[in-house]
């Protein structure tokens, strides 16, 4: 089966534990359970849902295949073990993710365009040489920076774009709260008219290393894809910078909004409410 990069990122960013506890790609119980309580079948909190999708003519194809072997631009990803199809209305199912069934919005049009079935299925045989095809930052490396380098609390920084003024009096603010700071961009975009990759990657890490060129000031990425669900993303992203060892996160004014499809400061006001839920 040929995938996407987004849902590439995915499997990535489950098999590496960046989105634990997540563990594989969600079941019918966990899957409606984040949709309706935002935590899983078991009652640990989990805000936004990360789920496998397909179609109908090839969920009829898999339907009696115990697992499925994954292709990304002519390369071996994995396999996926399948447990079981479960079919979603995901126009109703995605209003009460993204708080809207505006077909502008960029997120809950990505969500129902995915496939109405879902598959709970569990990563194996998973294939490193896929990293070199994108760009990947292993949590264990970072967090071992961080021991190395003694840093005891350090703030999570997340953005789309290439840095600014602003952005660097929020890196300020965040230091005058912790001991470090991870400038982490986020690098799978897929809406048109928003930075490049490399644009976002090179100018990033140049203000971290050649301009900060501090040993508390890290740089890495964060290759997944903005899903523009507000507060429930805000927490997700936050939930990452936890399992890439920070110890707080910076939440934006409109933290993965788009227009006005949310409150103002409301991603912010989320995560302040579920702080001791996420543990950072």
């Amino acid at each position: 089966l040929k995938i996407n990069y987004q849902t590439l990122t995915d499997i990535i960013n489950i098999k590496y534990k960046i989105f634990f506890p997540i563990k594989k790609f969600l079941s019918k119980e966990d899957f409606y359970s984040v949709v309706k309580k935002k935590e899983l079948a078991n009652g640990v909190f989990f805000p936004f849902p990360i789920f496998f999708s397909l179609n109908k003519d090839i969920d009829n194809k898999l339907k009696n295949k115990k697992d499925i072997q994954i292709i990304y631009d002519k390369t071996i990803v994995c396999k996926l073990k399948i447990n079981s199809f479960y079919k979603v209305n995901k126009k109703k199912t995605g209003r009460k993710i993204f708080n809207t069934s505006n077909l502008n919005h960029p997120g809950y049009k990505n969500f129902v365009d995915s496939g109405s079935y879902n598959l709970d299925c569990e990563i194996t045989k998973f294939n490193k040489n896929i990293l070199k095809k994108i760009e990947f930052l292993d949590p264990n490396k970072i967090k071992k920076i961080i021991k190395k380098r003694k840093i005891k609390s350090i703030v999570g920084f997340h953005t789309r774009n290439v840095p600014h003024k602003a952005h660097e009096w929020i890196h300020l603010f965040g230091l005058k709260k912790c001991d470090g700071l991870l400038v982490q961009p986020m690098i799978g975009q897929f809406k048109k008219n928003e930075y490049k990759r490399d644009c976002i990657i090179s100018s990033n890490k140049k203000l971290v290393d050649k301009i900060y060129n501090k040993k508390n000031i890290l740089f890495g990425t964060f290759n997944s894809y903005p899903r523009y669900g507000g507060p429930r993303e805000a927490v997700l992203h936050a939930i990452v910078r936890k399992n890439y060892g920070c110890t707080h996160f910076l939440v934006g004014r409109d933290h993965a909004g788009f227009r006005s499809f949310y409150k103002k400061y409301e991603s912010q006001n989320f995560c302040k409410q579920n702080e001791k839920k996420i543990k950072i």
